[in-house]
Formats: structure tokens, sequence, C-alpha cells
């Protein structure tokens, strides 16, 4: 009889991987074939491969794995191994010493820590983590990088790694960054070997600091997947893990380690899983079909594409004029004569060697009409402007924006509207009368540009010449993809691929995407015009075209030579701006210019710049790249040599305005303070202060790249920019010799208006200490932190107070502190002072008609040198002065007329300047922001709204930002502001209603848009009282779509999906504005969330809703008149309802997982909902309900044999409590075999009250305070009489802990003066602890300040909890394939923790006993197989 053989499988996104095994666990065959995006026709072409040498009736079992593995795995009904579980089963039986596991495939990375059970003596996996929503560090990142520099990436690519000895710094975050950064290193002229290593390390680097968070890598390594076969990235991890040769081990079978897992799974748990045949997989093939999509097919106007070029006629040679457009994909070159005819052009790849692309380029039109022409004058353009101009002696170099503008208006002098899509950039741009009004450029993400189009037909082996256009357009129905990241695209991509979606249709989805994307995040909210013209390459793109024409409603113009239309302006500038008699023009053949590069790095500023040096032959060597300025070459004449240079007088202030350097009476310790957060705003004062008592106060370096790099590479969460750099400048003082690191929260900042309701400080510079903490581990350190928390809203006694204490914990007490706190403060107004006079000075100056900028941003942003790129020296050679904003005389007591709830400090500043620059015709604000700033995701739309259409330049600034697109958008911006007509003020945003304003004339229905179901009790609560009320229901897949429509996607999902709900009402048929309302809650900072109903505000105006009134609902200090104003009960009945609720929702979650009858729980639940509504309508009591609902749900049959583990939701209050927000969290716990328990709904009102308690307390409101006592008493007594009824029946959670519980148990990781959720998810996870509960997961929105906090927080947590495991979950309602893969491999971890706790109790109990059969089922990632 021959050996039993088993089949394992692992189906990813780019590859499919398969092994045959013997029963002694020996691998007879192993294959691994890239899928093309055809993962299931390879799968079975694989198999029918194997089927040749080994006969069927030998298989005795099959598995599989990988993200397309699911649906395999339901078609063959075979066994599905979750992908954590099969790669760290390979590899610890395989290599029983591994203690770390490395796993890199095409799209989805995973880390895995192994350990060994002391209870159960079993290896298990101690914690892991995959990348979420992007794709940088994973495979397809090189692949994608390897095809652009023409490498193959089997073998060469890590051959030329090898070779590098010094590889640059390349953006490892996303990939498309990292383009950015080869392409200009490329354009300055770095090796390919040096690139492909940069790359390499660029990837090790992103792997530790992104997935490795802040986890340790035990030794022995296992490195595997497929790129494990890449000698330059097994160097790389070598390098940056700090290995030693043998502590790296790569796989014999690095890349089917997968497939492997899953036999062994299925060997050691003795899972049935038979191979029944294909005949299921191959039904599928022929008869799937696509998901349904709302895009209408695609039709084009078979518009020619004009290429062709003009003779010139007779001998003479003519006057001509050359224009050369070096980009990151292709560089174009053009000779046009003196009306503007092109004579000869050449779009030729850059394929990353400029200069060999120009040289190529330039002989080849020389060869077609060198001999006719004489040339006049060469100009350049594009991103290589300045290299390529002094190679081939151009007489000007224009930036793109004006050089496209240029060449559009010689077409047709009426285009109003160019949008223009090339290799890696987008642009839009507006014209009047030929000049350019408005423009905007892809900001740091490249979805929707051309590369993106190029990468995905390669993925779906489509020619991107003519077919890709020709099967769009042949498509009947277009899937309706992404519109964000290119390799999230990637994802969604693969997830119509592997339900079975036509080629046709996803060409047709891609064009419609790169169109949608386009328009939301290049023009966003911007005017298009009516004579539209398409340039780029990828105008060429017929499906394109279709789709702008399809999304905008309007004929869209392709240009002739559309694809050239840089290299065309930068020709016509050089005619019509020619000031020089003759040309710098070297010629048309430089293909025997020999010219060399090579870079070292300058040290001798804080900068430590990378100066490329090029050197041409008999000509002076060129640098590239210093920041000061002082290798450029000084030709380029600077403008702005008479202008002051106000951000270096400002620094000068900030150090010296206290002049002491040493204290008078030392005391012989020094004071560290990194210069972080609010150091730029403050330093004088803590420097006087410290100084006066003695103290020697040391600061950190100026931001530099060593600064920025360490920074991003210890940070535990994805923050902003600002706070990546503050931990660098934290790493930068552990050498430090000090006894102190000076490092507050400050909370908020001095109080400028009574009408304002706060001054807070950013959430994220509010917890830089709780952040910090968690990244970085101060305990071995010889110094002792000080994090006080700071209040400069409560006023000077208040700060007075804090300063004593900071004081007396460093001990100094008595006179010596009070004179310091005096001198501190003085020195604080003088600052204050010189930055106001030279302010007025420098406009009293300001000529008539001369132009500034003002640089709107956060002092830690605008005027760290570091931070800033530099920006106000680049401006100044320009010849423009900048001016920081606080020298600005700023009237915020104006604003808070408007804006009385805008509680962030920078807020109200912002919007103060923004009314000076309206108002003065020579300010234009330069708006600096960093990507995932939360705050400006709200307050730059009331910023441009107070700007009444004064242009403004945006630049988002993160560590991958490059100065060179910030000048070429600056240049561009200075360049339109020649046209700007004055604007006339716009009108007013009127303000949202509070709620105790309510009048009773006239009828409107107020709708309540979806939050929970509590929602439905606060309507009954209302309509109890005399209001028309209803609840909206649950939002759904449309109100994503429409609030994305009305969003930047730059404001959090709770800000989307409410937007989108109440859109969706307005707009629908039976809405009547006459007789309608909104209700929106409203908080006062310092999270997002106050700012909803004035960004709804908006949006209604804009939608000609001006009369729908949005009522809101304070939750501070007007809480109790805007629910009285509801009826005297309102308050009383609502909390009721909310009680009663939760209730409801305890029982539901603690019954469904068992019960027998599918969806009898879920019925049950509606129902008791229903009647609570009705009897809260005639303000009964909910008691009996409660009573009846307690015996029913005791009544439903259910099973609870088996246990399950316990899964504690901690999290941002919206997203946590609304099921669509979440996915439908806790029954996908469920369905993988759990029991999820979310925090009540009721905590958050009862925190609300808690703030309200202390802010009374602190006021000394003693009257208000009563108020709030007596109403928590009710509430108490209230929520006891219906919390008894359930007693003995609710086993977890019966009573909540109060408030003040949960505090006293997050404040170690957080202190509760940061008002919000973050406290209480982490007082929430420790008592999840406490209850024995085995596993925790905090769901946020993408980008949330608080949530992300907490993410930072939980790694110092889990270390704390012996390695509890813990799951971060972000929604933002794209869908994400690998959501269900961590949520699957989080509950195996958990089901390990159950057992092992199980297996502890058992073993106390019954040490000799075997256990008994029932706990011998099998578990597979979570999902039981019978056994």
């Amino acid at each position: 009889m021959s050996q039993k053989k088993y089949i394992g499988l692992d189906i990813g996104s780019v590859s499919v991987k398969a092994v045959l095994i013997n029963e002694h666990k020996e691998i007879l065959e192993h294959h691994y074939v890239r899928s093309h995006g055809q993962p299931v026709e390879t799968f079975i072409l694989i198999l029918r491969d194997m089927f040749n040498r080994t006969h069927i009736d030998d298989i005795d079992g099959i598995a599989i794995t990988g993200t397309g593995g699911k649906l395999v795995s339901e078609l063959m009904n075979i066994a599905f191994v979750n992908e954590v579980v099969a790669h760290s089963q390979a590899t610890t039986i395989l290599y029983p010493e591994v203690r770390t596991i490395v796993e890199i495939g095409g799209e989805d990375s995973k880390l895995m820590l192994i350990e060994r059970d002391a209870a159960t003596r079993q290896i298990k996996v101690s914690d892991f983590s995959m990348n979420t929503m992007c794709a940088a560090g994973t495979g397809s990142f090189l692949d994608q990088q390897a095809t652009r520099l023409g490498i193959a990436i089997e073998k060469e690519f890590g051959e030329l790694a090898l070779k590098s000895k010094n590889p640059p710094r390349i953006a490892g975050r996303c990939s498309v960054f990292a383009k950015t950064d080869m392409i200009h290193l490329q354009q300055e002229g770095t090796p390919v070997h040096d690139i492909v290593a940069g790359l390499c390390y660029a990837m090790a680097r992103n792997f530790k600091s992104n997935i490795g968070k802040g986890k340790e890598f035990s030794t022995p390594v296992v490195f595997q997947g497929g790129v494990a076969a890449n000698a330059g990235m097994v160097k790389a991890f070598e390098d940056i893990l700090e290995l030693k040769p043998d502590e790296l081990i790569i796989p014999k079978y690095f890349n089917v380690m997968g497939a492997i897992g899953t036999v062994f799974t299925l060997m050691d748990k003795g899972i049935h899983s038979p191979f029944r045949g294909l005949k299921e997989v191959e039904e599928y093939l022929r008869n799937r079909g696509a998901k349904a999509s709302n895009l209408e097919p695609l039709q084009s106007d078979d518009y020619k594409i004009i290429e062709k070029i003009h003779s010139i006629a007779g001998d003479e040679k003519i006057e001509a004029y050359v224009g050369v457009d070096v980009g990151s994909i292709s560089t174009n070159i053009v000779v046009i004569d003196k009306h503007k005819n092109v004579l000869a052009r050449r779009y030729l790849m850059t394929a990353g060697r400029p200069l060999e692309a120009v040289k190529q380029g330039l002989y080849e039109v020389g060869q077609e009409v060198g001999d006719r022409v004489i040339v006049y004058g060469a100009g350049t353009t594009g991103s290589g402007r300045y290299l390529t101009g002094d190679f081939i002696g151009a007489d000007i170099a224009k930036n793109e924006i004006t050089a496209h503008a240029t060449a559009a208006a010689q077409v047709d002098k009426n285009v109003d509207t160019i949008f223009e899509i090339g290799g890696q950039d987008s642009k839009f741009i507006r014209l009047e009368n030929g000049a350019i009004v408005d423009f905007a450029m892809n900001k740091v993400c490249a979805a929707g540009t051309g590369s993106f189009l190029e990468e995905q037909a390669e993925k779906l082996s489509v020619s991107i010449k003519g077919e890709f256009s020709n099967r769009a357009l042949s498509s009947c129905c277009p899937s309706h993809l992404g519109e964000r990241c290119t390799v999230f695209m990637e994802s969604d991509l693969n997830h119509h691929q592997q339900r079975g979606t036509s080629k046709d249709d996803l060409l047709a989805g891609l064009s419609y995407s790169v169109v949608l994307n386009f328009i939301n995040r290049v023009v966003e909210d911007r005017k298009i015009g009516n004579t539209i013209f398409f340039q780029g390459g990828v105008a060429a793109n017929r499906g394109v075209k279709a789709a702008f024409e399809k999304i905008t409603g309007k004929k869209i113009i392709v240009p002739p030579h559309h694809d050239i239309m840089g290299a065309i302006g930068s020709a016509v500038i050089a005619m019509e701006e020619r000031a020089w008699e003759k040309s710098r023009f070297k010629g048309f053949d430089l293909r025997y210019k020999k010219y060399e590069l090579s870079s070292f790095v300058c040290k001798d500023c804080s900068n430590i710049c990378e100066i490329r040096k090029v050197t041409i032959d008999g000509e002076n060597p060129l640098h590239y790249g210093s920041r000061c300025g002082k290798f450029d070459d000084e030709k380029t004449l600077k403008k702005g040599k008479h202008l002051p240079r106000l951000f270096r007088e400002r620094k000068d202030a900030l150090f010296n305005t206290y002049k002491k350097n040493k204290p008078d009476q030392p005391v012989g310790k020094k004071i560290g303070i990194p210069q972080v957060s609010t150091f730029y705003d403050f330093y004088p004062m803590w420097k006087a202060f410290f100084t006066e008592l003695g103290f020697d106060v040391i600061t950190s370096s100026d931001t530099n790249k060593d600064i920025i790099y360490n920074g991003a590479e210890v940070i535990t969460a994805e923050t902003c920019f600002p706070i990546k750099v503050a931990h660098g400048h934290v790493i930068d003082m552990l050498e430090r010799d000090i006894e102190y690191l000076f490092l507050p929260s400050v909370i908020n900042l001095t109080h400028s208006s009574e009408k304002l309701t706060h001054s807070y400080a950013c959430p994220y510079v509010q917890c830089i200490p709780y952040l910090v903490r968690s990244a970085i581990d101060f305990k071995e350190k010889k110094f002792e932190v000080l994090s006080p928390v700071i209040h400069f809203e409560y006023g000077e006694e208040y700060v007075s107070k804090t300063l004593r204490d900071i004081a007396k914990g460093i001990g100094k007490t008595g006179e010596v502190v009070e004179s310091a706190i005096k001198t501190a403060r003085a020195a604080l107004q003088d600052f204050n002072k010189t930055l106001e006079t030279k302010g007025r000075e420098v406009l009293e100056k300001l000529g008539e008609n001369e132009k500034a900028f003002v640089m709107i941003s956060r002092s830690y942003n605008g005027c760290d040198t570091g931070m800033n790129l530099g920006l106000p020296e680049k401006l100044r050679d320009l010849g423009i002065m900048t001016i920081p904003l606080d020298f600005l005389t700023l009237d915020i007591e104006e604003v808070s007329h408007d804006y009385s709830n805008m509680y962030w400090k920078t807020g109200q500043k912002f919007l103060a300047a923004a009314r000076i620059i309206a108002r003065d015709k020579r300010l234009y604000p330069l708006y600096i922001t960093n990507f995932g700033c939360g705050p400006d995701s709200f307050i730059s739309k009331f910023f441009a709204k107070e700007l009444a259409g004064k242009p403004c330049l945006t630049i988002e600034i993160d560590e991958h930002s490059s100065d060179v697109g910030a000048i070429t958008r600056c240049e561009a911006f200075i360049d339109s502001l020649k046209n700007v007509k004055p604007s006339y003020p716009g009108k007013k945003l009127r303000n949202d209603i509070p709620i105790r304003t309510l009048t009773k004339e006239k009828k409107r229905t107020i709708y309540i848009p979806y939050m929970c179901d509590h929602g439905r009790m606060i309507a009954s609560s209302m309509k109890a009282n005399g209001v028309m009320a209803e609840a909206l229901p649950m939002a759904n897949k449309q109100s994503v779509d429409v609030g994305r429509k009305f969003t930047s996607g730059k404001e959090c999902y709770p800000a989307i999906l409410t937007t989108g709900d109440i859109v969706k009402k307005a707009l629908s048929q039976d809405f009547d504005p006459e007789a309608s309302a909104f209700f929106m809650a409203t908080a006062s900072g310092p999270c997002r969330f106050g700012q909803y109903n004035k960004f709804h505000r908006m949006v209604l105006d804009d939608l000609g809703f001006h009369h729908v009134p949005i009522y809101t609902m304070d939750q501070g200090e007007n809480y109790d008149e805007d629910t009285k104003n509801l009826g005297n009960q309102f308050r009383k009945l609502a909390w009721n309802g909310i009680m009663y609720v939760d209730l409801l929702q305890k029982l539901q979650r603690e019954t469904r997982p068992y019960e027998l009858q599918k969806g009898e729980t879920d019925s049950l639940y509606e129902n008791y909902l229903k009647k609570a509504e009705m009897s809260l309508e005639k303000k009964q009591s909910l008691v009996e309900h409660a009573r009846e609902a307690n015996a029913d749900f005791a009544k439903i049959a259910v099973d609870r044999s088996k246990p399950r583990p316990l899964i504690g939701v901690i999290g941002e209050t919206y997203v946590r409590c609304n099921e669509f927000a979440n996915n439908f969290l806790a029954r996908n716990i469920e369905r993988l075999g759990g029991e999820a328990f979310i925090p009540p709904f009721s905590e958050w009102i009862n925190y609300i009250a808690h703030c309200r308690r202390e802010s009374c307390l602190f006021e000394k409101d003693y009257k208000g305070l009563l108020g709030e006592i007596i109403s928590a008493a009710i509430q108490r007594y209230d929520a006891y009489k219906l919390t008894k009824i359930f007693k003995g029946r609710i086993r977890h959670f019966l009573h909540d802990a109060s408030i003040k519980e949960l505090i006293r148990k997050g404040k170690p990781y957080i202190d509760d003066s940061y008002k919000g959720d973050p406290v209480l998810s982490m007082g929430k996870a420790i008592e999840y602890v406490e209850e024995g509960f085995d596993g925790i997961i905090n769901v946020i929105p993408f980008h949330c300040m608080p949530g992300t906090v907490v993410n930072g927080v939980l790694e110092r947590f889990q270390k704390d909890f012996y390695g509890m495991p813990c799951l971060k979950l972000s929604f933002d309602g794209q869908e994400q394939s690998n959501e269900e893969t961590r949520l699957e491999a989080f509950m195996h971890q958990a089901y390990q923790r159950m057992e092992s706790r199980l297996r502890s109790k058992r073993y106390d109990t019954i040490s000799h006993r075997r256990k008994g059969t029932e706990s011998s089922r099998e578990l597979v990632a979570g999902r039981e197989i019978g056994g």
C-alpha cells in the first residue's frame, strides 16, 4: 500500500503556493507560481500538474490558507487554516528553536513572536502583527520599484544591492513616497546599486518600525515568504535588527511555509479534510458574475490623438526654441519655431537616468532638424529642471505648472481648466484670461497617477497602450474600486479578482477610480470651468477621458501633443521671456559630454545635508541638495538679499530673550528640555524659571535628519509628523548628562476671550509624555522625567501654583521660587512683545504693492527649520518675505463671536490671521499642515471660508516631503499671484442653534443621525415632550458614498458617516425643508467631534438648505439648559431608555453566541426595543418591560457546553457603538467562536456628567454642582432599579464601575486631564484583565487622535500584563482584505489564552485525571471542525 500524502495550498494576492507532503512530514514537491490576477485559474493548473505525478486516490487530505484561500475552501469544502497559524505551525515544527518569525509576502507582511506556554507546554504565538492599511514593506513594493528600474527582481536585484557601500535613505512608509525619493535620487544621479540597497534598507526599517512597533525581536529570527529570496533584503535585516550571521535563519522552503503549515495543522489536529475533486471550482469559474455596481458603462467619441509635426520650408536656417521637460517617468523634448509650431518632438522613458534620456532625446531631434535651425533660447521644466538646465545650457528653468498653463493657453485662449495626469504627479490648474488663478497638485499620495495605472495594467497583464482603453470601453458594468492609495487599490482589485470580476470591468473600474481620485483628492472643492483640457501621458487613455466626461458631465478636450505640453510650455516661456542676446544652449549632440555623479554629507550645520555633486567635463562642478544654500552655485541670483530674515530673528528671540545662559547660584544639576510641542512658544519662560532656580538648562539639538529618523522608528502608533519628531528629540536627550528631563503635558493655552469654550492644545501635544513613555523605556536612565500637567487657560495664579509644584519636585521652595516665577513670566511677556513689535514694524515698511506671505502653522511646525523645509529662506531667495504667525497682532475676541466653540488655540489664531490677511491686499497665507492632522481637517475649511476667495497655498509636510516639490508649489503660486483679482468678502457662516432655544412656534421634525439604538430612546423621549423627533436608520454603504462626496477624506469616519446620513435624508423624496431639522450633539474638545455641527452647517448651506436648522446639544456647561428645554422629564426618560438599552445589549451579546435557533436573540431584542419606544412616548416606566425581557431571554434555548474566549472591546465611542461603523465586529467575534463585551453607552453619559461636576467644582459654581449631584443621584437610583432585575442573569459587568474607578485604573497610562475616551479605554482594559477576559480590541476611526494615543499606550499595557492579546482595528469605510485575517489570528491567540487559563484552573482542581473529552475538540483559527 502506498504511503499517505497530503496537499497544502496557500493562495496569496500575488502568487499561489502548493506542497505535497508524506506522512513523515517530508516535503516531496513544492511549487511557487505568480498568479497575475488569476488566482483560481493558477491554482487549478498547479493541482493538475501535481496529479500528473501523484494519483488522486493517494491524497489523504488537503488544506488551504491565504487571502484567496477562503473562497476555494468554501467551494471545495476543505479545511481553511488562518495564515498566522499556518506560518507559525510550519516554522516551529521545522525550526523548533525559533523565537521570532518575519514573513513578507506579496501584499501582507507579518511578525510572529513565539513562546512556550508554561501551563500547556505547547509552543504558541505570544504576539503577532500585520501590515494594516498600507502595503509598504511588502513584496509588491519591491516588485514595483524593480520594474521601474528595469531590474529583474529574482536574482539581479539582490546581487546589485550587495555592491552598495553607502545606501541612501529612502522612504519606506509608502511605496509611492519611496518612488518619489528614488526619482529625486535618480535625477540627482545616484548609482542604481545604491538605490537598490536603499530600498532594501527602507523596507527592513519600515518592517521594524511599522509592523514591529515597539516589539522585541528575540533571536533566532526566521525570515520567510517570497521576499526572503532576495539577498539584499537578508543583509538589510541582519543590519537593521543587529543580528549575528547565525541568528537569521532562511528556511529551505522559505516561499511555501504557509502551505506546509496547513498540512502540519491538518496532521497534528487529526482533521478530516479529503480531496473531493475540482468540479465545484470549475463550475464557479464558468458561472462567476461580478458584484453589481452603480457606475455607468464608458463611452468614447473616437477623438484623434495628434502628434504630427510641422515641416520646415525653404533652405534658410530658421529661429527656434528648445523645451525640455524632465519628469519622473518620461522625459519630453521639443523644438518649436517662432510661430510656436512643433518642428520635432521626443517622448522618452526617463527610466531613472534623466541625463541619459535628455542626451538621447536631444540627439534624436538634432538629427531631424539640428542643421535647419538656430536655437535662440532653451527652457527646462519638470522635477529635474535645475540639473538638466545646467547640463544642456538652458536659459530659463520654470516650474511645471506655469509651463503646462502656458502651453494650453497657446492652443486655445479660452481654456479655463487643465487636468494634467502624469507619471507621478497630477495637477489641476484653473485659468482666467490665460493666467493661473488657482492650482492644486496631488499631495504626498500618488493614487490616481499614470504609474499607478501602469502598475495595475501590468498586474492584470494588459498592455497599457490601446488594449487598456479598448477593454475598459467594452465593459458593461465597471466595478466600483476604492479611491485611495495605490496599493490599497491593489487590494481592492485582488478582492474583486478573487470574487471573479472580469478584466474588462476591472479596467473600466480603474479608469473611474483614477478620475474619482483626481476629483476628490486634487480638485477637492475647486471650481471646474467649461473649456477643459486633459493633458499628460494618461490623456492618451480613452477610458480615463470617458470617465472624466461621465463624472464631470462636461466635454473634455485632449489637445494636440497632450503628452509633451510641459516641454512646449517651457520652449514658449524661453521665447516670451527672452532677455538675452545669445542662448547658453550647448547644442543637440551632448552624447560625448562626460559627467560624473558623487555625493558627500556636509555636517557644517545642524541640517546635515547630503550634497550631490555633478562634475561635467570642462566645467565647474555643480552641487545640489544643500538646505542652507552654502553650495548653491551663486549664479542663481537671489532676489531677496534686502529682506529681513524673520524666522531667524524669532529663533534668536526664543533662545535669548532671557539673557543668562548659566545660573547665578548653580545647584550643580542639569535639566534637559527637548525642542518639542510648546517649546517654540514657552521656552523663554522655562529657561528663565529653571535657570533662576539654579539649574543648567540644556536643549536637544535642532531638528535634523537623524532626529526625524530616530523618532519615526520608535513611535508606537501612526501619529502626525511633529509627534514622530518629538520622539526623536527625546531620544536625542537620552545620552546627555542630565538629572531631569522636562516633558510637560500642556493641556491648554492662555485664554483670550470669555466667549470661547476652551483653548486646548492639540490632543497629541497633550499626550506627548504618555506616547513617549510607551515608546521609550526610561527605567534604566539616570535622570528623572518631569511631566507636570499644565493648564495655561486657568489663569496666572493657577499656573504659578503648578510652577511651585514643579519647583518643589526638584527640591526648591520659598522666596527663590517666587522670584523665579516672576522672572519667567516677564521673559515670556518680553518674548511675545518683541515678536508683535517686530511684526508691526515689518508691516509698516511693506510697500503698498509688495507681497508678503504669512506662515499659518503651529509654532513647532513652521518655526522649526528642520520641519518647515527651509521655506522662509527659499521664499526669501524668490524675493518674498515670510512672516511668522505670531508677529501679527491677532484679534481673537473678534473671532470668538463667530466661532465660540473653536476650542483649539491654533484654530483661534489661524482664523484671526485669516481675517487680517483677507483685509490686507499685500498678505497671502502659506498654510503648513501635516498628513493626519486632525484639527486641520476642520480648521482649514473654516480658514478658506474666512479668506473670502483669496488664494492660499497649502503645503503638507511629513518625513518624506522633499523641498523640490514644495519649491515648485511656491514658484507656481507666486507666478499666479500676478493674476489675482481683488475679492469680495463672502457671506458669514451662520451658527448652529443650541437646542435650548428650541421654540414651540413651528413644528419641525428633528432627525437624529444614527449612532446606536439608544438614539431611538432619545427620539421617543423627545416625542413624549411634544417635540417631533425621528431617529434615522443605521448608516449603510450609500451613507459612506454620499459622505465621501461632501468631505475631503481627512475628517474622521464618524464625521463622514453623519454627513452622509444627514445629506441622504435632506436629498430624499419625502424631505420637507420647511418642517425639518437635524440634531447633533456637540462638545468642546479636545477631539474633533465638537466641530461636526459647524461642518454639517456648511454642507447644508452649500446644498441650499440654509433654513434647515441644526439643533445642537452641548455635553458640557449648557447640558442642563439644553435638556430642560426638551421638556422637564426629557432627561429622566432618556436616561432610563439608555440604561434599558445597555442592559438589553449586554444580555443580547451574552446570549446570541450560544443560541440554538439562529436569529432568536436578535428578534427578541428588537421586540423589546419597540416596546420601550412606545412606553417612553407615553412617559411610562420601563421596569416592567425589563422584567419581561429578563424572563423571555431566559427562555431562549442555548448550548454553553463549549467555552468561548471573552473579548473586551474598547475605543472611540461612536465606532464602538455603531455596528455599521465597526463592520459588525461583535457578530464577527461570535462567528469566529468568541463572545464580545462592548462598554455601555451610559459610560459616556456618566463621564460627561463627571466632567461637568469637575468643572463646577473648579469654577466654584456650587449651585450648579448641587444640581449635578442631585441628578446623578436620581440617575443612579433609576439605573439601580433597572439593573437589579437582571441580577444573576447578566454574567459580566452587571454593575458598571464608576467613572472615578475607571479613571483611577487608567491614570497610570493616560492622565485624566486629557479629556475624552482614552483614559476610560485604558481603565476598561484593566478591568477586562481583572475579569479574566482573553483578548482586547481597540476600535477607532482611521486617524482618530484620541484612539491613536490609546494604540500607542497599549504597547506598554501589553508588556505590563504579560502579553494580553490586543488587536487594533481602524475603520474608514473601505474594504480591507486582511482585517478578517488579523481578526482570525487574534481569535486564535485568545483561544490559546483561554485554554491556558482553563487548564491552569483545571490543574488546580484535578491534577491527576486526564482532561475530559469535551475539551479535545479541534480548533483551527477559531472555527470548530468536528473531530
